[in-house]
């Protein structure tokens, strides 16, 4: 097999070819249903990070079933009618859609990235701070 199956697969047979878990399948089946898809193909399977591609019936953006998250919903509204309220969902870093998490996930939550991200070397026991090389200004 390529990077892609030529033939269009069954969600299930493109699900387990993915190596999506076997426990987010009913979620997924759900929200495939929501949105309406008219085939699935699973995608780069020999690569480290394989999905689905859920080609949708009214040919909008396609939906991409990762390990632990689908994206490509057009809004905030769309991922909430597919997946219902109390589902983990951001906007994708894919420009204008919006992902969801699966129940079973890898997606490490959004965090305010560090601003300082400077090194600081160990205390020397003379009291002095060591440099990042750990030489001390006092004792070395």
């Amino acid at each position: 097999m390529g990077t892609s199956d030529e033939l269009s697969d069954s969600l299930h047979g493109a699900l387990s070819k993915a190596r999506v878990p076997v426990e987010n399948d009913e979620f997924i089946r759900r929200i495939t249903a929501a949105i309406g898809i008219a085939e699935y193909r699973a995608m780069a399977v020999d690569s480290s990070k394989p999905y689905v591609l859920a080609t949708r019936k009214d040919g909008q953006a396609d939906l991409h079933i990762h390990y632990g998250f689908t994206n490509g919903f057009t809004s905030d509204d769309e991922a909430v009618r597919a997946a219902g309220l109390g589902v983990e969902r951001q906007q994708s870093s894919q420009k204008g859609t919006w992902y969801v998490a699966h129940p079973l996930t890898k997606v490490a939550p959004r965090g305010e990235r560090s601003q300082d991200v400077r090194r600081q070397g160990r205390m020397c026991a003379c009291g002095m701070q060591r440099s990042v090389s750990g030489v001390c200004g006092s004792c070395d």
